[in-house]
């Protein structure tokens, strides 16, 4: 009996110390799309904008969060529901990747329609975007955060009117690289939402793993990028939290 008490006396400290850690930094504020790749494209936001695996697309149990889906780098990517459309000045696109681009300028995270989004890896290997219809200053600037090769790494951009942060968490080292664009960003619509691939300019597809990926309709900062990192999303619909770290596997 006593031993039973002590457990219960443990697990209660353990969750309260998370939850006041949840109050502090709410990571599920703002999520507009959620898809965590675990054997099917359901997106866990609670808006219905599923997603599905083309071509040399496959589900894999490899994931940095449970599992994920490989892609070949040859054609497979996934396709969000087109009925998924962000008009907005205030983004974030978060995605757990391990691999490699095929070419320079293959995508990670992708709305071609609309007007152009991009996230993924840029000719100098590092992760940057598309913004302010395509402009230079965006998948030109030069110093954003640079993504190791065919290792597990935590990508974003987030992007307000005022700027845009490149952002690397780096699961080996448990580092954070955050490197700022100091420009402004106007209201874009994101649309026709894809992973793996670029579309605009044919094979420039990403080769390896997708987990988890995330759209925000706000700019996350430095410590919820981290959360995100390291905690994960306690999202399993729209207005409905659970202790998802608990049973989580993190490969």
């Amino acid at each position: 009996m006593n031993h039973k008490l002590r457990v219960l006396t443990v697990l209660t400290f353990v969750f309260s110390f998370w939850a006041m850690g949840v109050s502090a930094i709410d990571v599920t504020e703002g999520i507009v799309g959620y898809w965590p790749l675990d054997g099917n494209g359901n997106d866990e936001s609670g808006n219905g904008n599923d997603a599905k695996l083309e071509k040399g697309a496959k589900w894999s149990d490899n994931g940095w969060v449970n599992g994920a889906v490989e892609v070949d780098g040859a054609g497979g990517h996934v396709v969000v529901d087109q009925s998924f459309e962000l008009k907005t000045d205030n983004i974030t696109v978060v995605a757990r990747i391990n691999g490699w681009k095929t070419i320079d300028w293959s995508g990670i995270v992708v709305g071609r329609s609309g007007t152009p989004f991009w996230m993924g890896v840029s000719a100098s290997n590092t992760l940057t975007y598309v913004w302010n219809n395509n402009s230079a200053e965006t998948w030109g600037w030069v110093g954003a955060s640079e993504i190791p090769q065919d290792k597990w790494a935590l990508a974003a951009i987030a992007i307000d009117p005022d700027k845009a942060t490149s952002y690397i968490y780096h699961k080996a080292s448990g580092k954070l690289d955050a490197q700022i664009n100091d420009i402004g960003h106007i209201e874009q619509t994101v649309m026709n939402v894809k992973f793996g691939w670029d579309e605009c300019c044919g094979a420039r597809y990403f080769k390896g793993l997708i987990d988890e990926v995330m759209i925000y309709d706000r700019a996350l900062n430095d410590d919820e990028i981290e959360r995100l990192a390291t905690v994960g999303l306690p999202v399993e619909s729209a207005g409905k939290l659970a202790i998802t770290w608990a049973s989580l596997k993190w490969n």
